[in-house]
């Protein structure tokens, strides 16, 4: 009789040893991968970024975790073949792994959270995919991800469309774009929109007042948030065979990120 209980006690400990072990894993790779991420992350900060994209390209990483901050960073780098190749590596979002950030209590309420919940994914893939086209200069190939899209923004169906050529359909979306910025203080993703699409009409003097509208009054050294604009400030000149403003824009942006493709492959072209 003592044996039998003394079995059953032995049992329950090493069930219970077992769940704990489970909740708790500091071994789990999810576990480790914020430890990865986060070292990747520190060598982005330090502007390292053939690190971060090293460290980023990890399995776990690319499986679950949906690194948004890789895709757009190896689109903007030129590796578009990469980002595609990323995107689709994504299978479903699993954040318990974040937990690992927590006290044991919490990273055991957030794994139990995470065993019940039905993993669905986070990830538009087709927006994504239609983005790094778009950003490639393959209009069709953003064009048929983006018709496949769970939920498509009028802006960047605006900038679409127009580099496509299909300015009625740019003009519908131009509508629904405004409308969504309306009643928004802020609205540089709008300027900046509607001044590439009127680059694209060849409205050079309207392209350049919004473009200048959408840059922000942000003075931090390292402020990349004015690249986007700047770039397209660049092209902007370019085509108006102002070499030496277009020279201007693209030094800002490589200012803030020397990695930029798209600001290198302007200055050599300007050279040419």
């Amino acid at each position: 009789m003592l044996k039998k209980i003394l079995m059953a006690m032995i049992l329950v400990i090493l069930i219970f040893i077992g769940i704990v072990f489970y909740l708790v894993n500091p071994f789990d790779k999810q576990y480790r991968s914020f430890y990865t991420e986060t070292k990747a992350r520190n060598a982005f900060s330090d502007g390292d970024i053939d690190s971060f994209i090293k460290i980023m390209n990890n399995p776990v990483t690319l499986k679950y975790h949906a690194p948004f901050d890789l895709y757009l960073t190896l689109t903007y780098t030129g590796k578009y073949d990469e980002a595609q190749n990323a995107v689709n590596s994504f299978v479903r979002f699993v954040d318990y792994g974040y937990c690992v950030q927590y006290n044991p209590n919490g990273r055991a309420i957030c794994r139990v959270k995470a065993s019940f919940r039905k993993d669905k994914p986070v990830v538009d893939k087709n927006k994504w995919l239609s983005i790094i086209n778009f950003e490639k200069g393959d209009y069709e190939k953003a064009k048929e991800y983006n018709l496949k899209s769970n939920k498509q923004s009028a802006c960047f169906n605006v900038k679409l469309y127009s580099a496509l050529g299909d300015f009625k359909e740019a003009d519908k979306n131009l509508q629904a774009c405004e409308t969504a910025y309306s009643k928004k203080k802020v609205k540089t993703v709008l300027y900046r929109t509607k001044g590439f699409y009127y680059m694209q009409k060849k409205q050079y003097d309207e392209a350049e007042s919004y473009l200048k509208k959408s840059i922000t009054s942000r003075k931090a050294r390292n402020f990349q948030g004015n690249n986007a604009t700047y770039l397209l400030l660049a092209q902007l000149y370019a085509d108006m065979k102002n070499n030496k403003k277009a020279q201007h824009y693209y030094e800002l942006v490589l200012k803030t990120y020397p990695y930029s493709y798209k600001a290198k492959k302007g200055l050599e072209l300007l050279k040419k």
